[in-house]
């Protein structure tokens, strides 16, 4: 098994460019890398996990027999790629992400996002949020049109967003990037829901505006769930700017929207209040 191992550390470390890269990326002296790397020593329980979490393979699969490994390394290109790409305290996240693939499976369906607008801020935005899975992780596709529906046409600002869910410390952490022009990522923590049911979700969402000052902005946000399935085109066309008293905009939503910060200094806080919000459901 140590010799599989020996084989199976020399394969993964020949898709970078030296051992020096690989010892610096993973925070590890060189000589004792050598030293598994040569079979004069076998890693501890915890230099294993860093190993494994670096290269992106589990533990079992590195002390497999060298061929079997071989052949699985060379079908998994994309996971090599992301372990090379990121550092490891990176990797470790998306595996923790990946980890908790099947919890995260509720979320999935369409989500109505509201929140006061960052380039208009008397109005509050509307947006389609659609929580997917793909094999590993769960990711997402948001829709925002930044105009009135009675002033919209074919000039319409149109942005996309696509995104992953991070569940870290008992909520879910969503961070994206606007994929047509690619200069905004926002990122947004909610309050998971604790029934069984998922029928609204609360928090915070944190980005810039879409001026030319791109100014970093804070606001409380609340994602409305649809179901696992909409009609797209419709419910597209529900989104974009709207006054605070439009009938689109339920009270409860206008309410949690709207509710002053405690008084605890410079902090905006998002509340944990679900009873108001819930009505929405």
């Amino acid at each position: 098994m140590e010799q599989d191992f020996i084989q199976n550390l020399r394969l993964l470390c020949s898709y970078h460019r030296s051992i020096t890269e690989v010892t610096r990326k993973l925070g590890m002296n060189r000589q004792q890398f050598m030293k598994y790397l040569g079979g004069g020593a076998f890693p501890s329980n915890s230099n294993l996990r860093r190993i494994c979490d670096f290269f992106g393979v589990d533990e079992y699969e590195i002390l497999m027999p060298h061929e079997r490994f071989r052949e699985i390394v060379r079908l998994r290109p994309t996971t090599r790629e992301m372990a090379t790409d990121l550092p490891a305290a990176a990797h470790q996240v998306m595996r923790q992400a990946m980890a908790q693939h099947t919890q995260l499976a509720r979320y999935c369906g369409y989500y109505y996002k509201y929140f006061y607008s960052f380039s208009t801020p008397s109005f509050i935005l509307r947006s389609l949020v659609c929580v997917y899975q793909d094999e590993k992780l769960t990711l997402y596709k948001t829709i925002e049109l930044l105009s009135r529906p009675e002033q919209r046409d074919a000039n319409s600002d149109l942005f996309k967003y696509r995104g992953v869910i991070l569940p870290i410390g008992d909520r879910l952490h969503m961070i994206d990037h606007e994929s047509v022009l690619g200069n905004e990522m926002s990122q947004t923590i909610l309050y998971p829901p604790y029934r069984n049911r998922v029928s609204a979700l609360i928090g915070l969402m944190m980005g810039i505006t879409a001026t030319e000052a791109h100014q970093p902005v804070a606001a409380r946000v609340v994602l409305d769930y649809l179901g696992r399935r909409v009609d797209r085109r419709k419910a597209i066309a529900g989104c974009g700017l709207f006054e605070q008293d439009a009938p689109e905009i339920s009270r409860s939503v206008l309410s949690y929207l709207r509710e002053a910060s405690p008084t605890d200094g410079f902090l905006i806080r998002a509340g944990p209040n679900y009873d108001k919000v819930r009505e929405t459901a």
